[in-house]
């Protein structure tokens, strides 16, 4: 079994063509799956969207009454996915904007089966291609996975920061266990190289696969505040430097 983790905040007009993507690509590969959507406190038409795909595909939603942000959007999905799952079950972890595409999924479980524990829908490695992306925007992109290579390096990984990822379930399992809700607890998007770093240090095989990430796809401006993302971020690495010389 696949399962597919979206948190979802005002995504009424890009979940309905990602839910319908995510759909054929998996009819495609005959893998029996099924999508959480978290709904994150939205004030437009996303829920309506969910109600309505879930007529035709096996989709959950997951409601927060009040915005909570990525992270708890993050927390509550895949701790819902990682209860209902057996240990060689699938996480996925995408974007709702429709600017992760759904045909990678096949190539990452795949890289599973063979051995991986998380596999990442990576930026920089070769194959991989940027659509649309602010050039500022990914320069600093660049330069933040140049500086977690440097101070966090992890075999075979070039992007700390990419949201779309597989993991093997009792990956995820584990850390729920070893961490309780403190798996999960660092703001905004920080938190998802927050997830790895924590990773990291049970030894997990991750590797990547080359992604397409489709930019020009997305509707609306991005949730996403650079400022605010930079400071968690930097806050985040100073943190684990000074856990490493306490050690």
């Amino acid at each position: 079994m696949i399962y597919i983790v979206l948190p979802a905040y005002n995504e009424e007009k890009t979940l309905p063509p990602l839910l319908r993507e995510i759909r054929e690509n998996m009819i495609e590969s005959g893998n029996p799956y099924k999508v959480l959507i978290v709904e994150d406190g939205s004030t437009d038409g996303t829920a309506m969207a969910i109600r309505e795909a879930a007529a035709t595909m096996p989709v959950e939603e997951i409601r927060h009454e009040v915005n909570r942000g990525l992270s708890e959007a993050l927390k509550s999905g895949l701790s819902v996915a990682q209860r209902e799952a057996s240990s060689r079950d699938i996480i996925i972890t995408m974007d709702s904007d429709n600017t992760h595409t759904p045909g990678l999924i096949l190539r990452m479980t795949r890289l599973i089966r063979e051995g991986y524990d998380v596999v990442i829908g990576s930026r920089y490695t070769p194959g991989a291609r940027v659509v649309g992306v602010p050039f500022y925007r990914r320069v600093l992109s660049y330069f933040a996975s140049l500086l977690f290579r440097i101070l966090f390096p992890i075999r075979g990984v070039k992007d700390y920061t990419s949201g779309y990822r597989a993991y093997r379930a009792n990956v995820i399992q584990d850390m729920f266990r070893y961490y309780g809700n403190d798996f999960i607890n660092r703001p905004g998007f920080s938190c998802m190289v927050d997830i790895l770093l924590k990773i990291r240090r049970h030894n997990a095989i991750v590797g990547e696969a080359p992604l397409i990430l489709r930019y020009d796809l997305k509707e609306g401006e991005s949730k996403m505040r650079v400022a605010r993302t930079i400071w968690e971020t930097l806050s985040l690495v100073l943190q684990r430097i000074l856990e490493n010389v306490h050690r």
